[in-house]
């Protein structure tokens, strides 16, 4: 994927636009005790709606990863990417009397280029916000309260806001901490999920204390090539995706422990990695499991493991585990420091000779990230973080297009700047 690169004067003015803005919300307590998470994940779910009093609030978000490659990989060099979102949420009820229901809508422009993609050269993403440059509509949906204990949402978005997400892991900066880099590499497009989302409708239950103890949820499918606009999805083409899980947690804003069994299928026609005449198989199933623990008030641990057929899917395991620490510096109480792993095992049928004579993936990729997020004021952060990619596998050399020639481990520095107004 090629992106157009941006001026080094232009990247170091925008590392430091958080730095240079004013005006500092207040700090409520829900947002004290929710997991820490990264910027690109914040505010992305109506979160706005159930805390606010107001009918309509609006908030302004930049996010920007510089990052370089200073070791391994494809080829060394720097790359800068930054994204300027608006999100908007209203309470309909308050608005225009529909009671129960709560609109959301939000909007991104994603400019630069990502470091994977022109550098590293690899599957798990370096960067949560990577995409090609567009600014394109994200959300827009709304939900309607069913009764005391379920909701249903109607509209354009992701699976990756509420499903297979471990709210601890959102913290980092690597994309796969928050929608799976299985999942990503596994469904066409990637899956429902950022930078492109799609028509969908939602089902939740809670119960009566106000805990999901279940959602489900049918996408359609991922619009064919790069959508710029964000409106490429309601072309209905192809079969849908179905997604399901059940949650049990120990209830609360800051629960002591969640626990998470889902899975989903794909109705789409999947190719049969282990056939050399290309046959299909119908649909395609993958299934997930997360543990998210408080461990102590400000010590907080993850862990997930995503399970596919191997024989239609290029990642067939996937395992990832962090943990996240709040305050360990003196003087620095809303500090957040995390160290985090993934592990995502290449299919065995890709690791066989190819007939065009391309070179062989490596049988897993490794991501380990240690972030430490510098809490500026209570809507500006800047988060360095190091990355080490072993085994970085092109996704080129898991689609028989060449490519797989071996990478060296990749040594990845990072800094994250984000801002909310």
């Amino acid at each position: 994927m090629k992106n157009r690169r941006t001026r080094g004067c232009e990247s170091c003015f925008s590392t430091l636009l958080p730095l240079l803005m004013l005006g500092v919300p207040d700090r409520s307590a829900a947002q004290d005790a929710a997991p820490p998470q990264a910027a690109q994940h914040r505010d992305e779910n109506g979160e706005q709606a159930q805390r606010s009093a107001a009918a309509v609030k609006l908030t302004l978000t930049y996010t920007s990863d510089a990052n370089a490659d200073v070791a391994g990989g494809a080829r060394r060099g720097s790359a800068y990417l930054q994204r300027l979102g608006g999100i908007a949420d209203a309470d309909l009820d308050r608005l225009i009397g529909w009671g129960g229901a709560a609109l959301h809508a939000s909007v991104q422009a994603i400019q630069g280029t990502g470091l994977s993609a022109s550098r590293v050269d690899n599957l798990l993403t370096v960067s949560g916000i990577e995409a090609a440059p567009a600014l394109r509509l994200f959300n827009l949906w709304v939900e309607q309260k069913l009764g005391a204990t379920g909701s249903i949402r109607l509209g354009q978005f992701t699976a990756g806001q509420e499903f297979a997400i471990a709210p601890t892991a959102n913290f980092f900066v690597n994309a796969t901490f928050g929608w799976p880099g299985s999942f990503a590499t596994d469904l066409p497009g990637g899956g429902p999920a950022y930078p492109i989302a799609v028509p969908g409708a939602r089902f939740a239950a809670s119960g009566a204390d106000g805990r999901t103890l279940f959602r489900a949820a049918l996408f359609a499918a991922n619009p064919p090539g790069l959508d710029r606009r964000g409106l490429a999805g309601w072309r209905f083409r192809g079969k849908p995706l179905a997604i399901a899980e059940l949650v049990r947690s120990a209830g609360g804003n800051d629960p002591a422990w969640t626990v998470v069994f889902g899975g989903w299928w794909n109705f789409a026609r999947t190719g049969d990695l282990w056939s050399p005449s290309g046959a299909t198989r119908s649909g395609n199933p993958a299934a997930y499991m997360i543990a998210d623990v408080r461990l102590r008030p400000k010590l907080r641990g993850f862990a997930r493991v995503t399970l596919s057929p191997d024989n239609r899917n290029a990642i067939g395991r996937y395992v990832d585990a962090g943990l996240t620490a709040k305050g360990l510096l003196s003087g620095r109480p809303d500090d957040v420091a995390g160290l985090a792993v993934a592990a995502a095992w290449v299919s065995p049928a890709l690791r066989r000779p190819q007939p065009n004579g391309g070179g062989l993936p490596a049988r897993e990729e490794l991501a380990v990230e240690a972030s430490y997020q510098i809490a500026v004021r209570s809507n500006v952060a800047l988060q360095p973080n190091l990355q080490w990619i072993v085994h970085p596998t092109s996704p080129d050399s898991l689609s028989g297009a060449g490519g797989g020639m071996r990478r060296k481990n990749a040594l990845v520095v990072g800094l994250r700047s984000s801002l909310r107004l």
